[in-house]
């Protein structure tokens, strides 16, 4: 089948991967781009990336979950199964969707958002609603969010759909015009805020430190693989919390769909052929786009 590649560089193959189901479509994360550049290391090498996904069961769209679970650590015990001990990560540990066809538990599966296209971005939406969840936010407060990528501007609209006060930041003019048009509110003001988002993808936890309250909280959503700076003092004195955030689990999944066609994530999307994979890598990696998905099924 037709399968996307990394062993170094991107391929499109015929690999003898075989699979259950059609993948319909593929978003691409900047944890791809951070284990393409070399900063977030892929546990399986080669590797089919893909971790983002809408796939097609019984004639249904459905999206999927990324960690494949033992059920018997400790963690899954305790109902923390996101954060099981012998967790593999779809994309990551083990090959991942950017082909024709995949094999899926069905613990995995949920149902989509009616569209191949914006079910497949309903991976990220699930972890912004944890993310939301573990800051436990409340509409008096203030927050801003850092970061013009698909991270960013999901959670700047999830903030504002909870009634907070939003404040988008970003470097990206493009970017920033597509947020702009979803109805978020962009600034380059250095104010402080009660809740900082840092999803830039990068090195920004200093840049999330100073707009942050004494006593606020801080999300932390960027995987880049990257040593940051802190400045554990400043966090200390201030008495500021940091919140690391990963995956959604099941039982934020169903809201997630929802919130992916309410909020119409689609109009930060460009989407690609499958034979056009170079192009989407790129003008992500260019920050041409906000969000690009691979349509699995046009060749």
């Amino acid at each position: 089948m037709k399968t996307i590649l990394f062993d170094g560089e991107l391929k499109l193959v015929d690999s003898g991967l075989e699979g259950d189901y059609p993948v319909l479509a593929v978003g691409i994360c900047g944890t791809d781009i951070s284990m393409i550049k070399g900063s977030y290391k892929p546990r399986k090498f080669p590797l089919v990336l893909g971790h983002e996904f809408s796939l097609e069961v019984d004639g249904k769209i459905k999206t999927s979950e990324i960690n494949i679970v033992d059920w018997t650590c400790y963690y899954c015990r305790k109902g923390m199964y996101t954060h099981c001990s012998n967790r593999k990560a779809i994309g990551i540990d083990l090959d991942g969707a950017m082909r024709e066809r995949i094999s899926l538990p069905s613990y995995l599966l949920h149902n989509g958002t009616g569209s191949p296209i914006t079910s497949a971005v309903v991976e990220p939406m699930a972890a912004v609603l944890r993310m939301v969840e573990l800051l436990r936010v409340s509409p008096e407060e203030e927050a801003l969010v850092l970061g013009d990528g698909p991270l960013g501007i999901m959670s700047a609209l999830v903030l504002s759909r909870l009634g907070l006060h939003v404040e988008l930041k970003g470097r990206n003019k493009e970017r920033l015009r597509v947020a702009m048009d979803m109805g978020l509110q962009v600034t380059n003001s250095p104010s402080s805020y009660d809740i900082v988002i840092e999803a830039t993808g990068g090195n920004a936890v200093e840049e999330a430190l100073s707009h942050v309250k004494p006593m606020g909280k801080i999300g932390l959503k960027s995987t880049h693989g990257m040593d940051v700076k802190l400045n554990q003092t400043k966090v200390a004195v201030e008495e500021i919390t940091l919140i690391g955030s990963r995956c959604g689990p099941f039982y934020l999944w169903d809201k997630a769909a929802s919130l992916a066609k309410e909020l119409h994530v689609e109009d930060m999307i460009r989407v690609y052929p499958l034979p056009r994979f170079r192009d989407a890598f790129r003008d992500v990696m260019e920050r041409k786009v906000v969000k690009a998905v691979l349509d699995m099924e046009r060749k």
